[in-house]
C-alpha cells in the first residue's frame, strides 16, 4: 500500500477543500501565536484536529486515509517526546498532527513526481525559515549587547567545510539542499558560540504564582543543587506548580521569551505547496 501511494498516480479527494481549511486552520493560530503571547485556546486546537479528522472521512480514501492516519499518529508521538522535552509545544504537536490528516501529500499544485509527504516540505521550509530568524534576530542582539562568542566552536567549520565538499562532489549533490543544510549550521553555530547570552535573551524570573501550566524552566540557568532537591521538571504541570509551591518554592527562571513557531509553520506550508518539488533532487 505505501509503495502505490507514494508511486502510484493518486490525488487528493477534496483536494480545494482540505487547502482551505489547512491554511484557515494554522493562518488562526499563528494570530494566537504572534499576537496573543502564544496562546493559543485549547478548544481551538482540539476543534481543528477534530475537524481535520473529519474532513479526512467525509473525502475518504482507504490508501491515503490509512496513510494519513499513519503520518499523524507517527509525527504525534515524536511531537510529544520533544514537548515533554520542553522542546516545542504542546499547540504544535497538534498542529502538525492535524496537517498531516489534511494533506497527507502534496497537492496537485505542487507538480510532484512521487507523493512524498507533504509535512516533509513544510518541516524543511519552515526549518530554514526559522533558522535565518535565528541568525537575523539573535545575532542582532548579540552585536547589541557586545557579547563574546566562543571561539572554540568555530572549529566545526573544519568536518562541515570538508562534508560539504564531499557533498557537493557526490551525485545527490543539489544546490539548494546545499544552501539549507548551511543556513541550519549556521543558526546552530551561533546558538553554540553565544548559548549562555542567547538563553538569557529568552528566559526571566517569574514568581511561581504568575507561572502556568506547560511554561517551561530553564533547568540550565537554575543552581543544580535548587533543581535536585526541589524535583524541579522543564516542563511544568499543574500538579508540579502545586508542589513547589507547597515546599516553599517562590520563583523559577523561565523560557518567556521563545520565539513563536507556528507562524513558520504557515510560512513553510506555503512553500511546500508552491516550491515542494524543487525539493526533489
Amino acid at each position: 500500500m505505501l509503495e502505490e501511494v507514494l508511486f502510484g498516480s493518486i490525488q487528493l479527494p477534496g483536494e480545494i477543500i482540505r487547502l482551505l481549511v489547512a491554511f484557515l486552520g494554522v493562518g488562526v493560530a499563528a494570530y494566537y501565536d504572534l499576537f496573543r503571547e502564544r496562546n493559543i485556546p485549547n478548544n481551538y486546537l482540539y476543534g481543528f484536529l477534530v475537524a481535520a479528522l473529519l474532513i479526512d472521512l467525509i473525502f475518504y480514501s482507504e490508501k491515503l486515509f490509512l496513510f494519513s492516519l499513519g503520518l499523524a499518529v507517527f509525527f504525534g508521538g515524536i511531537g510529544y517526546i520533544f514537548y515533554r522535552l520542553g522542546q516545542i509545544g504542546g499547540a504544535d504537536v497538534i498542529i502538525i498532527a492535524a496537517l498531516n490528516l489534511l494533506l497527507p501529500i502534496h497537492p496537485s499544485l505542487s507538480n510532484m513526481t512521487i507523493n512524498i509527504p507533504f509535512i516533509f516540505s513544510v518541516l524543511i521550509y519552515s526549518g530554514v525559515f526559522f533558522s535565518l530568524h535565528v541568525l537575523g534576530f539573535f545575532g542582532k542582539r548579540m552585536y547589541e549587547r557586545g557579547a563574546k562568542p566562543k571561539y572554540i566552536y568555530l572549529l566545526l567549520l573544519i568536518p562541515f567545510l570538508v562534508f560539504a565538499w564531499v557533498y557537493a562532489n557526490s551525485f545527490i549533490f543539489s544546490p539548494i539542499y546545499l544552501l539549507f543544510i548551511t543556513i541550519l549550521f549556521l543558526a546552530s553555530l551561533l546558538f553554540l558560540m553565544f548559548k549562555e547570552e542567547i538563553n538569557e535573551e529568552l528566559t526571566e524570573e517569574v514568581p511561581l504564582s504568575q507561572i502556568q501550566e506547560e511554561d517551561v524552566a530553564a533547568l540550565e540557568l537554575m543552581d543544580k543543587d535548587f533543581v535536585e532537591k526541589f524535583k524541579i521538571p522543564r516542563l511544568l504541570r499543574k500538579k508540579d506548580i502545586e508542589r513547589l509551591k507547597e515546599e516553599g518554592v517562590d520563583a523559577l527562571i523561565i523560557y518567556t521569551k521563545l520565539p513563536p513557531f507556528v507562524p513558520f509553520l504557515l510560512v513553510g506550508m506555503i512553500f511546500g505547496v508552491l516550491f515542494g518539488n524543487a525539493l526533489l533532487i
